[in-house]
């Protein structure tokens, strides 16, 4: 359940969308601390007062636009395996390159996003979801579903819930730091191109694993 009331009137949702959409599209070109209202009013194409109507300050657009995120990732996230033909693909390893792969690819379309969430949670705090803790766990269960299948069809031992839980963060701090910061030391010296990222990654899962 989401903690963010939805406006109910279609034109006070639209324009709530228009103002994401703004923001979203401001935050491609600089980063949220040199957003001013005007700057959103104006890409928006509504008034300042409409904005402070909705919203008491610029940081209160952030609850709701982690909160779209968090929809875009749960259908990602529902959609992720789709198209993967385990009967062409069976190995755990192929399986590890598609879930690495799809995630980059997730990154990569919302990088502008998850970069000010994550910048923001990291210097000041949660941006509260209710629920958003169970939810994940439920989508990386949903999601490392069909790799634990594949481990399992080749006589692998399954993880157990520690081993998982550092495959995750591994995971998602691996492609924080790449996608997220590739702007930055050490990844911009390292200069690593997509393909080799997520090959790496792969094999680095895939050992912590047990698969050669």
């Amino acid at each position: 359940m989401d903690l963010i009331h939805e406006p109910q009137q279609s034109r006070s949702h639209d324009t709530q969308e228009r103002l994401l959409s703004a923001l979203v599209s401001l935050l491609e070109e600089t980063f949220f601390e040199q957003i001013t209202i005007r700057d959103l009013a104006e890409r928006a194409g509504v008034s300042s007062g409409a904005i402070y109507r909705r919203f008491k300050d610029k940081d209160a657009l952030l609850p709701v636009l982690y909160q779209r995120l968090n929809r875009d990732m749960v259908d990602w996230s529902e959609s992720c395996w789709e198209g993967f033909d385990p009967g062409s693909a069976q190995s755990v390893t192929e399986h590890l390159r598609h879930l690495v792969n799809e995630h980059v690819r997730f990154y990569r379309q919302h990088v502008a996003v998850l970069r000010t969430v994550y910048l923001y949670m990291r210097l000041r705090g949660e941006l509260s979801l209710e629920d958003v803790d169970a939810q994940r766990r439920q989508m990386y269960e949903a999601l490392l579903s069909p790799v634990l299948s594949a481990l399992a069809a080749e006589g692998k031992a399954a993880p157990d819930a520690a081993q998982l839980k550092v495959l995750i963060l591994v995971l998602i701090s691996s492609i924080n730091e790449y996608v997220l910061f590739g702007h930055l030391k050490p990844v911009r010296t390292l200069r690593l191109q997509d393909e080799d990222f997520v090959n790496e990654l792969t094999h680095v899962l895939g050992r912590y694993l047990g698969v050669s």
